[in-house]
Formats: structure tokens, C-alpha cells, sequence
């Protein structure tokens, strides 16, 4: 029977899905390929995933599924073949300091046992826990963690007090705290504060509050004085403050003073095993975990050792050992948040599971990705199907099925376009990723741009970083690169705290997760139309905005209606008063050029600049068209955007700029090779206009294309964190010790 080897789907219309009939091949590595907005994650994670979830989810009692997520049936008319589901995406893992890569994946749990088993003095386990009462240092309360204003942060060394080196607000020239500084004549006001004496920096920085009486020379009576820090801590631990996010930009977090980030008490730290507490251990990478755990020969511990060596195998062979297991959970990227839920997965038994990825190569360094495929077919092979949205021609070339869904995005896509294996996909005239799997990396050195000045880093020390100084070029186009955990991440984080006010940091977050929020309103796009059809008709500009005196009354404007129908599933009813358009009916009365104002909403970008023929509309457009937003319709929500769809949403609002010096963190995550094309057309052009690019980036397309490398490594974790190789494409690809440039030079 077919459907005992297939995943059977027929009349598919979830989302932009054209009414589509599939067969998947069960027990099987399949491949969902596709440009940006095509349907290929909708047919994987909003049909599949979720429908194999629901189903088992009702195969429960009443009383266990009100306990559980709750799925509404995806709007296909036929679904067989389907069991259960597991999702492996990128989605943040418990936002929180208290979760950590070791509670994640139970692997500190089973620490706990063998320290409280092995370790002398012998104590509970519960002692070893920092979310326990018995275990968590009395300091940070099991945080690890402990906040301190940082010195560099708040005063510039380089000028004098009467030349603004106080950089709170507070204390701007002229102004009342100024002011009280300059009447206590402790300073010279025109002495760089780098050649302050240890006992007047003191004096600025941290004096107790002192009560002074004065004449008004200095436009102060009676008045207190206080050292900067002084103040700042004192507001800070006001429980009733009025703004405590204004002081967050000056405090710098660092090891507990008291527990030195091991997150427990002293008694508890005080247990060794062959000379090394469980915090130490605890923050050791995972790889020198590992090895630690190893050497462990104790009678006690031989119940234990083997799964806990089992879990940190686990988390090494996903790319993850240079990570520790105290890491917060809440500092992980979505790519090494995945790869932690892939981790515990492959520790599982489960057969006949329905493994569904989002992109597990993001994130990964080339030298990686022959990892994630071992660990892919290691499911597989259990007996399981897996089913991954890709854009890495290494994991597309090994699955056993791809499936390209096309051509385009948004309203352009929602087809079958090509299906088969690989060689299928090459010789497939109507498949779009064909002409660009079938190209060979082209590593003809292309003619680099020069630098017009550099911005100098010295003395880096953050995380991993080996105290590195380097001077980054301006005026071009850079590319840090590195394995996973060399360091990238944490010399971004030093630039934006040392030169923060000149870089502008363009990364992947939501632009806005506020339902009302959408492409119109974020880009300004909707004020003009809104503008055009009020003066059309004579009306108020509100009368036409779903947020105000347009909306429907029934869904305020949503155009749907959240109905809880508790254990049987949260349902997203469509409004029926409105129909979806989110207005009025009498506001649907009033057209422009046979459209009215909803109708507009579901335009795209091109559809909107020929239908408006607006200049100040059409040079909006084009940016949405420039940053490959083209398939998307204006009208829809910011909260429904991708990470990609929303980093380049942002660099649409920038394209004119000019002077500025940006940094973006992986663009090309879950761009196909077509849009990737027109990623690199817009960072040039940010380049040309004469602006600095930085590139965070493992996308080796976008590396070789780059005027300059910065490489880190040579390893993740402790031994990451040095400067391995710098220079052109061409220099890089001729030095032996880059990791990137033994996969450039292939």
C-alpha cells in the first residue's frame, strides 16, 4: 500500500500552497528546497510537523492533551502516511539564565550524581543544583553571573571633564551635575581624566554622598556630592526607579566575585573530584568535559559514566563541544540552540519518527556540515523519516529525495516545480536551483576594493578571545569567519561596546512581533496610500488605517479571531464580519482605480508600483524589491517575518545612507543560491555608496566575494579565540593555517 511508504498530501492550500498533491518517501532523508517564500517550510512544518503532532496529541486522553501545545488541522483536503513528529528548529530554548546547555540536555543532572556519589566531602545531590535552595551561591543566587558598571562605559579617558568625558546623561556639560562636580574643587576640569591621580579618580568614580554648603558661584546652595558609580548603583537599586533602562548601556556583566561562575555555594564548590569542583568542570568545553569525565575511576561512578559520556558525545558530534555545560541557554544562537534539541535526539531510541529540521547547517562553518550529514543519516538509519529545509548544496546533494517548491515567492510560488533525487533535480529544465547546484565554486580572485581608513581593536579579551589586537579596513566589504565558537560573535559584541555609537548592528530579530504592525506601516508605504485615498474621496486619513477608525468592530482590526476551544485546539477563526480585510464594510465602499484600501494590502511590491505610479511609493518599492522582499504583500504582519525576512526589512530603511558603518550577522541564513545573488548586489551597493560592511558569514559564496577576511580560530572554545589568517580572498585561500581557506581553495 502506498501510503505504508509515503507521505501522502493531497489538495494542499495552507498559506500560498496552489491546491497541491505530493508523495514523500518515508524513511528517507528528504530535501524541501525553494527561494525565500516559496511554501517549502509551510509544507514542512505547518502541514507535516504539526498535523503528525495534533494527531498524536488527540490520540490522548482529554485530560493529558490540556497540558499540552495545541494544533489546528492544516487546510489540506487528504493526509496519510503521517505518525509522529519532531520539530528541530532554531527557535530560542527557554529564555532564561537559569537554563543552561547542561539542564537542557540532562547532562548536568547526571554531574550532579557523580559528584554527589564520588566527590569527597560526600553531599546530596541537591547541594550541586544552583536552582535549589542548597545549592545556589549566595551571591548571584545560582546565576553565575554578577553585573558591574563598567569604567570605559561611562567616562572617556582621552578628554577633561569641561570637554564632556562624562558620558551619562546626567552629567552633560553645563548641566546640574556638572555643575555640583565643578563646585566641589576636588578637579581640574581641563585635566584629561587619563591623568587624574588614582585617589581623584577615586574621588570621581566612587565618593560616598557628601553634603556641601556653598555660595551660588556655581549655581548651587546647599547640594550633595556623589561619585559617578556611586550614584548609578544607588539609583539602580531603587525598586521604584523611573527609568531603569537608561543605566543598562553602562554596566558590563562578569564571573560572580563569589562562586567565579561555577553558579554554587562554597560548600558545594568545596567537593572535588581528582582535584576540580563541579563548577569547574561545569565550565570546562564540553570536549575537555568529556575527557575529564573519562579519567573519572571510581566503583561509584560506573552507573553513571556511561550516559553522561553518551550525552557529551552527543553535543560534540553536532558541533557544539566548545560551548560549556554551564552556558546560559538564553546566549545561544538559533543555529546552536538546534543543534543542542539535535543532540538529545540522537541519544533517543525512536523509530518510525518524523524528524523535521529548519536549516541545521546555519550557523556551520563548511568544515562542519560533513557532521550534521552523519548525524542526519544516524537518524535515518534508526528507522526514522527526516525531512529538512535546506539551502546547503552538501546537505541537498545527500538527501535521498528533494522536493523544490517554486518558482517564486509569496504569490509566485506555492508549485511543485522539480522532485527526485539529485541527478533528477540537475537535468530538470524547470527547477530554479539546478543551474547553481550544478556550478563549481569559482575561485578567480576578483579585483578588491581599497580601504579608506581602519578603526583599531586592542587587547580583546572577551569570552574566548586571546587578547587579540587588529586594525578592521573601512570602506569595504569585510567577512569574519571562523569555525563554530572561534570567536566571531564575541568580537562583534567588543566593537558594539567599544565604538557602539558609530556601528550600526543589522542582525536577525524581529522588527516587531505587534500583530498590527506590517510591511506598510514599518516602511511608511501604507501613510502614502492611505493619504492618496483619503484625498480621492475627501475623507480622514484614519478612516482608512485598520488601527484606528477603519477597523472592523468584530476582530479590531486583525482580520481573525483567537478561539479557545481548550483541550480540542486554539482556533484561528477568520472574521466573518469582515472577511479577513480587517475593515469596515463601508470603509470597502471607497475605491481607487476599481481597488479599494484591503485589496491594496495584498499587493506585493511590483504590484503596488504599477498600479500607484507614485514617485515617493515606487522608491519604497524598490527597496523592498532591492533586499528581495518582492514576493511579500505589503499588508502583511511583522510578526509573521522570518529572522531573515526582518534583518533585511531593516536594511531596506538603510539603503541610502552613506558613512556608516554596519555589521550583519549572517545574512544569507535561509536565503536560497538565487537570493544570495541579490544579497551580494545590495552589500556592494552599501559598499559603493561608501559605507563599511561587515559580514559575520560561513556562506562561502559570500566569503570569496568579499574585499577582505578576517579569519578566527583555529578551533571553537578555548582553543578558538586567535587571529589565524587575514587578507584578501586570494591571500586566504594560500595560507595553510585558515580552516575557511582549505574549503576556498577547493
Amino acid at each position: 500500500m502506498a501510503t505504508m511508504n509515503n507521505i501522502v498530501i493531497k489538495g494542499a492550500k495552507e498559506n500560498n500552497l496552489k491546491n497541491i498533491d505530493l508523495m514523500i518517501p518515508r524513511n528517507s532523508i528528504v530535501c524541501f528546497v525553494g527561494v525565500s517564500g516559496s511554501g517549502k517550510s509551510t509544507i514542512a512544518f505547518d502541514i507535516i510537523a504539526k498535523e503528525g503532532q495534533r494527531q498524536y496529541f488527540e490520540s490522548l486522553s482529554s485530560f493529558a492533551r490540556r497540558y499540552l501545545q495545541k494544533s489546528n488541522a492544516p487546510d489540506v483536503d487528504l493526509i496519510q502516511g503521517i505518525s509522529s513528529t519532531i520539530i528541530i528548529d532554531q527557535e530560542r530554548v527557554r529564555n532564561s539564565p537559569r537554563s543552561t546547555v547542561g539542564t537542557l540536555t540532562e547532562s548536568y543532572t547526571y554531574l550532579r550524581m557523580l559528584f554527589s556519589r564520588v566527590g569527597l566531602p560526600s553531599m546530596d545531590s541537591s547541594f550541586f543544583s544552583f536552582n535549589h535552595p542548597n545549592g545556589a551561591c549566595r551571591e548571584c543566587k545560582g546565576l553565575g553571573r554578577a553585573i558591574e558598571i563598567d569604567v570605559n562605559k561611562i567616562v572617556d579617558m582621552e578628554k577633561s571633564l569641561s570637554q564632556g568625558a562624562l558620558l551619562p546623561s546626567d552629567w552633560y556639560v553645563g548641566g546640574r551635575q556638572w555643575k555640583i562636580i565643578k563646585a566641589t574643587g576636588y578637579f581640574d576640569m581641563d585635566k584629561k581624566v587619563k591623568d587624574f591621580s588614582e585617589e581623584e579618580l577615586q574621588t570621581l568614580l566612587y565618593h560616598p554622598k557628601t553634603l556641601f554648603e556653598d555660595d551660588e558661584r556655581y549655581g548651587a546652595n546647599r547640594w550633595t556630592y556623589q561619585g559617578i558609580i556611586s550614584r548609578l548603583k544607588e539609583r539602580n537599586s531603587k525598586v521604584h526607579r523611573s527609568n531603569p533602562q537608561r543605566d543598562l548601556g553602562y554596566y558590563t556583566s562578569t564571573d560572580c566575585p563569589t562562586c567565579h561562575g561555577g553558579r554554587l555555594h562554597e560548600k558545594a564548590l568545596s567537593v572535588k573530584i581528582n582535584g576540580k569542583n563541579i563548577g569547574e568542570v561545569a565550565n570546562m568545553s564540553i570536549i575537555e568535559c568529556l575527557e575529564f569525565v573519562r579519567t573519572i575511576d571510581h566503583p561509584h561512578s560506573e552507573a553513571i559514566k556511561p550516559r553522561l559520556i553518551e550525552q557529551l558525545t552527543a553535543l560534540i558530534n553536532v558541533g557544539v563541544g566548545y560551548l560549556s555545560l554551564n552556558r546560559s541557554s538564553e546566549t545561544l544562537s538559533g543555529g546552536e540552540a538546534q543543534r543542542i534539541k539535535f543532540a538529545r535526539q540522537l541519544g533517543c531510541d525512536l523509530v518510525e519518527t518524523i524528524y523535521v529540521l529548519d536549516e541545521p547547517t546555519a550557523g556551520l562553518h563548511p568544515r562542519d556540515v560533513d557532521m550534521v550529514i552523519q548525524n542526519l543519516r544516524a537518524l535515518k538509519e534508526k528507522g526514522n523519516s527526516v525531512l529538512v529545509v535546506e539551502h546547503d548544496k552538501a546537505i541537498i546533494e545527500q538527501a535521498d529525495h528533494i522536493i523544490e517548491i517554486g518558482p517564486g515567492g509569496g504569490a509566485q510560488g506555492g508549485q511543485v516545480i522539480a522532485q527526485g533525487t539529485f541527478n533528477d533535480i540537475l537535468i530538470t529544465s524547470t527547477s530554479r536551483i539546478a543551474p547553481y547546484l550544478q556550478e563549481s565554486l569559482n575561485n578567480t580572485p576578483h579585483a578588491t576594493r581599497k580601504p579608506t581608513g581602519s578603526i583599531s581593536m586592542s587587547h580583546a579579551k572577551r569570552h574566548n578571545l586571546k587578547d587579540i589586537s587588529l586594525d578592521i579596513p573601512t570602506g569595504i566589504l569585510v567577512t569574519l569567519t571562523g569555525v563554530s565558537g572561534s570567536g566571531k560573535s564575541s568580537l562583534v559584541e567588543e566593537m558594539m561596546d567599544r565604538f557602539g555609537n558609530s556601528i550600526v548592528l543589522v542582525d536577525q530579530s524581529p522588527v516587531g512581533n505587534f500583530k498590527r504592525g506590517c510591511i506598510g506601516t514599518y516602511t511608511g508605504s501604507f501613510d502614502i496610500i492611505r493619504k492618496i485615498f483619503a484625498k480621492e474621496h475627501g475623507m480622514s486619513e484614519s478612516f482608512f488605517s485598520f488601527n484606528a477608525h477603519g477597523a472592523c468592530e468584530a476582530c479590531h482590526g486583525l482580520g481573525f479571531i483567537d478561539m479557545d476551544m481548550n483541550f480540542l485546539g486554539n482556533v484561528k477563526i477568520y472574521c466573518e464580519a469582515c472577511h479577513k480585510s480587517r475593515y469596515k464594510e463601508k470603509v470597502l465602499q471607497y475605491e481607487y482605480k476599481g481597488k479599494n484600501i484591503a485589496e491594496v494590502l495584498k499587493m506585493t511590491a511590483d504590484e503596488i508600483k504599477e498600479f500607484f505610479k507614485n514617485d515617493a511609493l515606487q522608491e519604497k518599492m524598490d527597496l523592498l524589491i532591492e533586499v528581495g522582499l518582492d514576493y511579500i504583500e505589503i499588508g502583511q504582519t511583522l510578526d509573521t517575518l522570518s529572522g531573515g525576512e526582518s534583518q533585511r526589512l531593516k536594511l531596506a530603511s538603510r539603503l541610502q545612507a552613506k558613512g556608516e558603518f554596519y555589521i550583519l550577522d549572517e545574512p544569507t541564513s535561509g536565503l536560497h543560491c538565487a537570493d544570495i545573488e541579490k544579497l551580494m548586489k545590495l552589500l556592494n551597493r552599501l559598499v559603493d555608496n561608501g559605507n563599511t560592511v561587515l559580514v559575520v558569514e560561513h556562506n562561502l559564496e559570500v566569503i570569496k566575494s568579499a574585499d577582505w577576511i578576517i579569519d578566527l580560530g583555529p578551533e571553537g572554545g578555548n582553543k578558538g579565540g586567535y587571529i589565524v589568517a587575514q587578507g584578501t580572498p586570494y591571500d586566504i585561500a594560500k595560507n595553510e593555517a585558515s580552516p575557511t581557506g582549505k574549503y576556498l581553495s577547493l
